[in-house]
């Protein structure tokens, strides 16, 4: 095997696919139901979805080198901080786990996504 790509969920994927652009990545393709956006060697496809809990519902875990730097990148410049607050996207701060260090972000959908670095 040499890739895997995550599928995350949205009522609404031109919204989605502009916000993950946002975060540098390009749109590979779109489609008003379906599409791919993709950053470095990572794509992530976009499904549209009827029911907002799905998205909600819906996370995905990609590993990153430079983990701090991109954690810096995209917290307070694009993101907010208080994780808390589920109004809108946001980004947590970066956390020990046993499979690595991590931070998340929830998404305009409300998918949340996990960027795991080195151990």
């Amino acid at each position: 095997m040499t890739a895997a790509v995550p599928v995350l969920t949205a009522v609404d994927v031109p919204a989605a696919v502009e916000f993950w652009s946002l975060l540098g990545f390009t749109r590979e393709f779109a489609e008003s139901d379906f599409a791919g956006v993709g950053r470095d060697d990572v794509t992530l496809f976009i499904c549209s979805v009827d029911d907002q809990v799905v998205p909600d519902n819906t996370q995905a875990w990609v590993e990153v080198h430079g983990l701090d730097d991109l954690h810096a990148e995209w917290a307070g410049a694009v993101l907010s901080t208080d994780y808390r607050d589920t109004s809108g996207p946001a980004i947590t701060a970066i956390s020990d786990q046993p499979w690595g260090r991590e931070f998340a972000v929830r998404d305009r959908a409300g998918n949340c996504v996990h960027f795991v670095g080195e151990h």
